[in-house]
């Protein structure tokens, strides 16, 4: 076994395709950290001189116009409350960095998505350009054992996502600290953002698994694309044309996007539009619900290990030719 493994890394490493893919995250990464230098860097003197003009003028205006603004909206019976025109500060204008806190979270996040999605794209063309190329056949000519090659192409691609996921999560946040040392900016709740980062490399690991075994369940990479295209849509579609609809929105435990966020976020909180009957007519409202990172995790074991388990028997039984 542990020289199948050893040989289903090899095949990994030297496919095109994954050093394509790997210089394609390594570019998506860099730009992600280009954005996180810009959010936590502090404003130039030129901007933060140009902003401060922009405050001085608005104020002037404000001290000039305010009262007479806020008359003109009451007599239009507009309640008082509502016509305050609140004094403009400076901070309105030049605003402040990022909090390293939110910046650092918001870059792991990200980082996460475009590894696990680059995953979810190796695992599946591994396997499936195997079926499309016949090698699979050649291959189960010298390993007759299609269990033992099963867990060794499984334990690969799980392998190779979980150090993939963990370098990049290390390398994101320690990119974080030198640019939070460059800036000045202030370093907090780094355990918290640790554990976030170990994780982000759930969510990779487990579209790796996915990708490997809709690959093999659809025998094409452009299968297990198609796929996941499809649940990019109904993600979309849900969250945007759907969103004020609340059986949409209640399905959201039993997605899979939402159990992902879960396992990442530690817990994610969704809404579901509520609509009720008033004097004044029917009124919305958003009632707030809460997914827990058990509730991810449990969510994924049985998918994956309904996936794995259909993946075995399929690939134990059925002809490869």
């Amino acid at each position: 076994m542990t020289r199948l493994i050893w040989a289903e890394v090899t095949r990994l490493l030297s496919r095109r395709f994954t050093g394509i893919a790997l210089i394609t995250l390594l570019l998506g990464l860099t730009g992600s950290q280009l954005v996180l230098n810009d959010a936590l860097s502090p404003l130039s003197g030129e901007q933060l001189a140009t902003l401060e003009r922009a405050y001085q003028q608005a104020h002037k205006e404000w001290v000039t116009d305010h009262e007479q603004d806020e008359q003109d909206c009451r007599d239009t019976g507009a309640p008082p409350d509502e016509c305050v025109v609140p004094e403009p500060t400076l901070v309105d204008f030049t605003g402040s960095p990022t909090p390293f806190q939110e910046a650092t979270g918001t870059a792991l996040k990200l980082s996460a998505f475009l590894v696990a999605l680059v995953a979810f794209m190796i695992a599946a063309s591994f396997i499936g350009a195997e079926y499309s190329s016949g090698s699979i056949t050649n291959w189960l000519t010298f390993v007759p054992r299609r269990g033992h090659v099963f867990w060794s192409k499984l334990l690969t691609v799980a392998g190779f996502a979980a150090l993939l996921g963990m370098l990049c999560a290390t390398l994101v946040f320690d990119a974080a600290l030198v640019l939070a040392h460059l800036h000045g900016s202030r370093i907090g709740s780094v355990r918290e953002l640790v554990e976030m980062g170990a994780r982000s490399v759930l969510p990779v690991v487990v579209l790796a698994i996915f990708g490997f075994c809709i690959g093999l369940l659809s025998r094409h990479t452009a299968g297990a694309i198609g796929v996941l295209l499809a649940l990019v849509v109904v993600w979309f579609v849900r969250i945007g044309p759907l969103s004020s609809l609340g059986w949409a929105q209640r399905v959201t435990p039993w997605t899979p996007d939402g159990n992902i966020a879960a396992i990442v976020d530690h817990g994610y909180t969704y809404s579901v539009p509520v609509e009720s009957a008033t004097p004044g007519g029917a009124h919305l409202d958003l009632v707030e619900h809460t997914l827990s990172l058990t509730h991810g995790m449990v969510y994924w074991s049985i998918v994956l290990a309904l996936l794995i388990t259909c993946s075995l028997l399929i690939f134990r039984r059925r002809d490869v030719t």
